[in-house]
């Protein structure tokens, strides 16, 4: 490509040469026009066919590859790299976008310790932040891993190469789509992207960031072998690899990571508000469950008999809130069963304050003299009342 001219009559390729990858190059860059570096990125058609994509880019091709940039350029997020232009130059669609003064993923898991706990899940709380804002605009990336999982020099989150990867479904074949390390089981039957699917790969990459590795296969292996992984097998807990990971991030790993994607997070929003929980809670001791409510450490001390079918539950209003929102029936049911037991095993107080809870809830969610927010407060005093009398 010759840069030695502008490129769209403002932008100035650097001396520092392009990064390049499979579906494209990267050329740092200056805007002569507002004086800041941004990125270029190229969309190599001639590489693509030479790699068995398309012949041909028809005009309806050329038209989505602006559509979406038109679609990203909306997204305005601060842990999504932004979008300013899109053009052509020597042949080659490019998009122009921030410059990220830092290092991907890759290269933090490559290096150094393992990653803390506080800092994989404060990631995964920004991953899941930019991607709700630009699933809300109906754009799906296709390619969540670590390489496009940019680390600024602050420590926080920018999730780069939407439009390549967003463009890759239309140039390539299935199996070529996506890297197969991180992609969803349903897009190796051919299943285009989604929600659901970006989620899946978050779940990979949670897990890489958790124990060192992805749940499924190696860069040596052969993809379809790897394919029939994700499609097939049930990966270990990451806590079988480092022992002291906390029950919530097994849960929340099992989740994204489910083969059906009926059976995945209803949202990026939904992971990201339990990844805020969860980083709330690493420093206390006994740590309280995803939806904030109270410890139960006092209920399994005081009736043994009854902690594991609590902790059951606690698992189980953590997930139904993740599949189907805090305000599903299933939900409030399983919070109700949940308070009631905490009561019988012998914590009172416990009761009354998850009841208290979940009749605040229902009357944010159904109106303040809703018969399951009265039903709660009853429960409140009813063991608020057996609390005073032991």
């Amino acid at each position: 490509m010759d840069t030695s001219k502008l490129i769209g009559g403002r932008f100035k390729a650097t001396d520092d040469g392009p990064v390049s990858g499979a579906m494209g190059d990267v050329w740092p860059a200056e805007d002569t026009k507002l004086g800041r570096t941004v990125a270029l990125k190229f969309l190599a058609r001639r590489r693509l066919r030479q790699q068995g994509a398309l012949t041909e880019f028809t005009d309806w091709m050329v038209k989505r590859f602006e559509r979406e940039s038109f679609a990203m350029a909306r997204v305005n997020h601060p842990h999504v790299a932004h979008i300013y232009d899109t053009g052509e130059h020597d042949g080659e669609l490019y998009i122009v976008m921030e410059y990220v003064r830092g290092k991907s993923l890759t290269d933090h898991l490559k290096t150094g310790p393992t990653l803390t706990l506080e800092r994989t899940v404060r990631w995964t709380r920004e991953i899941c932040e930019g991607l709700d804002a630009a699933h809300s605009c109906e754009v799906f990336h296709h390619d969540i891993k670590p390489d496009n999982i940019m680390i600024t020099n602050q420590g926080e989150v920018k999730i780069v190469d939407f439009g390549l990867a967003s463009f890759a479904d239309v140039t390539q074949s299935h199996t070529g789509v996506g890297t197969p390390l991180y992609k969803a089981p349903e897009r190796w039957n051919g299943i285009p992207g989604s929600a659901r699917s970006d989620l899946y790969s978050v779940g990979c990459v949670l897990y890489e960031m958790l124990t060192g590795r992805p749940p499924f296969g190696t860069p040596r292996d052969d993809p379809m072998t790897v394919g029939r992984m994700h499609q097939d097998d049930a990966p270990a807990p990451p806590s079988a690899h480092r022992p002291g990971i906390p029950d919530q991030l097994d849960s929340i790993v099992r989740i994204l990571l489910a083969k059906d994607p009926a059976h995945r997070p209803r949202s990026a929003g939904a992971v990201a508000e339990v990844m805020r929980d969860v980083q709330g809670s690493l420093d206390i001791e006994d740590l309280v469950d995803a939806g904030g409510r109270a410890t139960l450490s006092g209920a399994a001390d005081n009736g043994a008999r009854h902690s594991e079918g609590i902790r059951a539950l606690d698992r189980r209003v953590f997930e139904l809130e993740l599949r189907f929102g805090p305000d599903h029936q299933a939900v409030i049911e399983a919070r109700t069963e949940h308070a009631e037991l905490t009561g019988q095993s012998g914590d009172a107080r416990g009761a009354a304050a998850l009841y208290n809870r979940l009749g605040r809830d229902c009357q944010n969610f159904f109106g303040p003299y809703d018969i399951q927010a009265l039903n709660a407060f009853e429960g409140v005093a009813r063991w608020i009342t057996r609390s005073g009398s032991k």
